[in-house]
């Protein structure tokens, strides 16, 4: 089977970063997905953008490594601080010491393109650019067809999300990853982790509020880092979801 991936990134002046997707599909669905993704860029919540980009590159099969997607858990939440304290409970269960200084950290990806590289136990910054992060990306869904074409249609936050963390912390560096969208309109995010799968916090920030970002939280030596952000930012990876496993 021939394979594309698909990137799209979408900015203007005024907001900087809008929009990002990508999808790796078949040759036969190419051109319905990038008039999808062409879509999403122009109605987003965010604004509209004056700068969009599509990018497309094919992708050989052997290339592709494939990944059961991980457990999923959610936890009902009223507010942020009920919010915060589920994920503060979780950095504890990963026995991390210094759980609370991770999440006032949080709070400085809110304004990076990319992830924060993060040292579990030291706390030091370890992405090469501190402006751009880490982009995990090459990844994407396999799953059945109705599934999928509901999830692509437009933004589906669960399925991407849950996506982009199974390849995140499948690397054997990585401790975990926290995650809060910076769509206005969605304020469930998660944490993930080997131990405890993907865990969905129905409420991490406020309404409305435009802030967002994700930490990945590393442990090992300098070659494991610069193999971790190869595979996070050059794997091509294919994530194989079963919606009835939940818990």
């Amino acid at each position: 089977m021939n394979r594309y991936s698909i990137k799209m990134r979408a900015s203007s002046q005024e907001e900087g970063h809008i929009s990002g997707a990508e999808k790796i599909i078949p040759e036969e669905e190419l051109e319905q997905y990038c008039l999808r993704l062409l879509e999403r860029a122009l109605r987003h919540g965010k604004g509209k953008p004056d700068f969009i980009n599509i990018k497309i590159e094919a992708v050989n099969e052997e290339e592709i490594i494939h990944l059961p997607a991980l457990l999923v858990t959610t936890v009902e939440t009223e507010n942020v601080r009920e919010g915060r304290q589920a994920v503060l409970d979780y950095l504890r269960k990963l026995k991390l010491e210094r759980a609370e200084e991770i999440m006032d950290i949080w709070r400085q990806s809110y304004a990076m393109r990319g992830a924060m590289l993060l040292d579990a136990d030291s706390l030091k910054r370890l992405e090469p650019d501190r402006e751009r992060g880490i982009r995990a990306t090459y990844m994407d869904m396999e799953t059945e067809d109705e599934t999928k074409q509901s999830a692509c249609g437009g933004k589906n936050h669960f399925h991407e999300a849950l996506v982009l963390a199974t390849k995140v912390v499948s690397h054997p560096n990585i401790v975990a990853e926290l995650c809060i969208s910076d769509d206005p309109d969605y304020v469930t995010g998660y944490i993930a982790s080997k131990e405890f799968g993907y865990v969905r916090i129905t409420t991490l920030k406020e309404m409305g509020s435009p802030n967002g970002g994700r930490i990945f939280l590393f442990r090992g030596n300098e070659q494991e880092k610069e193999d971790c952000i190869s595979y996070l930012q050059k794997q091509k990876v294919l994530v194989h979801v079963d919606s009835k496993k939940e818990r």
